[in-house]
């Protein structure tokens, strides 16, 4: 009979994960206010490593730091060498709507696995607020959290290395996930491993509480490493103060489950119908312990039980309630943000505490309470899955619309929005959007796959995510103007012009400025001489400076990594014949120039740097012919890449000595008038003496 019931129970929880996972993969885009950046960010980190994406290296650069919120990014980035962007979103929110009642799940089997019915409470919360804010390293790490309390608890000595290893495992992977949720679980792993060893001399007729000291002495000092990590930095975020909700607001929120409740209140009513059935399982969890009690006590053995009288009126799931009113406590008292940087402080605080009290529901009644507890729980879930399903297919609708112009931004260029985010929200729904704005980042959708760069992009202005800017002034290519900032836009119609407009937005593209004629009039051939400032030129050359910025129409340099001197470390001079170890020739390395040659001053002097650096110059269409002129110097030894137009043109360059220098040659056909040559290294830096384009024929 127990096989049937659990078989059943694996089934209903079969069904409803499918269910509550389908509309994600009905429906393009997911409705949800931080996603589409998270998004964004994920797929440069995937593509950043290919200097191709001249604009995203320049836009952007890595922030290496271990802190703690890498999990969604990097594992939508990996999804993303195999699958496309949307569907690695797809497939992240899927987890995080899966994981929940599944991870309750486990906890629930490994504490008791006579009740596991509570882990549909699991179904109702995985449709969250958090999660639709796109909150998604705290999301996945509300699943991580009781996965890992669930592992723990399974280690029946807390003190074996098999517990310390898996403590520090899970606890690893909440901190990477979420630092809030790395902290919840500190503390609830902390309450529980003391309660554990009081209950056990507490129920034992042979244990003392002074003989489980040393215990709860050891199990703190494995703890402490955990300890350390969590109060460096909450020292450092608590700089500044924060802002705390009124007790009234706390309230409300509390007693109307707001975690649940993201787009309108409608979920309200199914937040208090849940309370009232928690609060119905507490009673009945009482009411069965007090029944306990009191058969205990008119029971013979209990005159004679001595410290074992406890095991009757205290049980080991009682940590759980333990918990959950320490949660509730700090939920009260914690602020709702830092200045210092986390927000939504109480609000992630709350989601856990009804969660962590499920354990502590224990009553054995007849089987059809448990019938009717699971199908009220089903029901409420598929109530509050209703308004969902309904909410994502009306924002899809929308968002499709409002992103119709995706495919007309042409790869390797700069978008910019206005307002930078946007307040306003979709048209289909007939509520009032009071929790969140679907439609906030959601631009993060229109730089995917194509290496655009977004300039209001929200994360690199902070120090917890995986990426910084680096250049935020580079000058957009498209401008994206939501429809109430219609009447702004004067400054753009000279240098801008509309090629899409929606009901909610429109897209202005800058206008390409033609090639210079000067340039090309009556000649074939242009030479442009790199050099620093001060240096000689040669005749007829066009001199190129490290701040030589690109005019649209002529030419220039995009990044302005070139700008960067380069440290000597004892003012340059000394390192004008410096030499290597490596004395293997490079291949095309010809004997040093004379002055006699007609190419002395191109070689004289050059640009070099550490980072990518971007040249791109207005040329009528047509074949060339580009001879790049490198030549060491004081930088030697140097490694050369060059990319043009997307295309590598020569690889790994070398030139090991200050008077090395090469010619190497590449044919182009170009199309859109233009001509962007990215130089780059794989070792310390490169360096550029120079280039001449020769036209071979005209385009059409």
């Amino acid at each position: 009979m127990q096989t049937r019931r659990f078989s059943i129970q694996h089934i209903v929880v079969i069904v409803l994960l499918v269910i509550h996972i389908l509309p994600v993969w009905l429906f393009k885009y997911t409705a949800t206010q931080d996603g589409p950046a998270h998004v964004h960010n994920a797929h440069v980190l995937k593509v950043y490593h290919n200097h191709e994406n001249y604009i995203l290296r320049e836009v952007y650069e890595r922030n290496p730091t271990l802190f703690p919120n890498w999990t969604s990014h990097v594992v939508m980035a990996g999804l993303m060498f195999i699958f496309p962007p949307l569907i690695c979103e797809k497939i992240f929110f899927s987890l995080c709507i899966g994981l929940l009642p599944l991870s309750l799940l486990y906890l629930l089997n490994s504490v008791q696995k006579s009740k596991p019915l509570f882990c549909l409470v699991g179904f109702i919360f995985s449709y969250n607020y958090l999660l639709h804010m796109g909150f998604y390293n705290f999301a996945l790490s509300v699943s991580l959290f009781f996965f890992a309390l669930g592992c723990w608890w399974r280690c029946e000595d807390k003190l074996s290395a098999k517990a310390f290893v898996t403590v520090y495992i899970w606890l690893t992977v909440v901190y990477l996930t979420h630092f809030q949720s790395y902290a919840l679980l500190t503390v609830s792993l902390t309450v529980c491993g003391v309660f554990l060893y009081v209950y056990e001399a507490l129920a034992s007729p042979r244990a003392r509480l002074t003989a489980q000291l040393k215990s709860i002495l050891l199990f703190l000092g494995v703890m402490l490493p955990a300890y350390v990590i969590l109060l460096s930095y909450y020292l450092v975020k608590r700089e500044g103060g924060g802002f705390h909700r009124s007790f009234e607001g706390l309230m409300q929120y509390f007693l109307s489950i707001g975690s649940i409740v993201s787009f309108r209140d409608a979920h309200v009513l199914i937040g208090n119908l849940l309370l009232a059935v928690l609060t119905i399982a507490f009673l009945l969890t009482i009411f069965d312990r007090v029944r306990k009690v009191y058969a205990y006590r008119n029971s013979p053995r209990s005159e004679n039980a001595g410290y074992n009288s406890a095991a009757a009126i205290l049980a080991r799931t009682d940590v759980f309630l333990l918990v959950a009113i320490i949660l509730t406590y700090l939920y009260f008292t914690s602020p709702w943000s830092l200045r210092s940087g986390g927000m939504w402080i109480s609000d992630r605080i709350h989601i856990y505490i009804l969660l962590a009290l499920l354990p502590f529901f224990t009553f054995n009644l007849h089987r059809f309470v448990d019938y009717a507890f699971s199908g009220v729980l089903i029901l409420l879930s598929l109530w509050h899955f209703g308004y969902y399903l309904q909410t994502h297919y009306l924002m899809n609708r929308d968002a499709k619309e409002a992103l119709s112009s995706a495919e007309m931004i042409e790869p390797h260029t700069v978008l910019a929005s206005r307002p930078s985010s946007w307040g306003g929200t979709p048209d289909s729904a007939e509520w009032d959007f009071k929790y969140i704005l679907p439609f906030e980042h959601i631009e993060g959708y229109l730089a995917l796959e194509n290496g655009v760069a977004y300039l209001q992009n929200y994360e690199p202005n902070t120090d917890h995510f995986p990426l910084r800017y680096k250049n935020k002034k580079m000058l957009a290519d498209y401008v994206l103007v939501w429809r109430t900032e219609y009447d702004n836009v004067e400054d753009l119609t000279q240098d801008y012009e509309v090629i899409h407009s929606t009901s909610y937005n429109r897209l202005y593209r800058r206008k390409k400025v033609a090639p210079d004629a000067q340039l090309w009039e009556d000649i074939t051939t242009l030479t442009f001489d790199m050099q620093p400032s001060d240096a000689d030129a040669a005749q007829n050359h066009i001199v190129v400076y490290k701040n030589t910025g690109y005019t649209d129409g002529r030419y220039g340099w995009l990044s302005k990594s070139i700008y960067d001197e380069y440290k000597t470390g004892g003012g340059g001079f000394e390192l004008k014949y410096w030499h290597t170890e490596e004395t293997n020739a490079t291949q095309n390395i010809r004997n040093p120039l004379t002055e006699n040659d007609p190419n002395f001053l191109l070689y004289q002097d050059n640009l070099f740097g550490e980072e990518d650096g971007v040249f791109r110059i207005a040329l009528p269409n047509g074949t060339y012919e580009v001879t790049c002129y490198f030549r060491a110097g004081v930088v030697a030894p140097v490694e050369i890449n060059l990319i043009a137009n997307g295309k590598k043109r020569f690889q790994k360059l070398r030139l090991t000595t200050a008077n090395e220098f090469a010619e190497k040659r590449y044919t182009v056909t170009i199309t859109d008038e233009r001509l962007t040559q990215v130089i780059y290294t794989g070792k310390k830096r490169w360096a550029w003496s120079g280039f001449t384009v020769k036209k071979l024929s005209k385009g059409e």
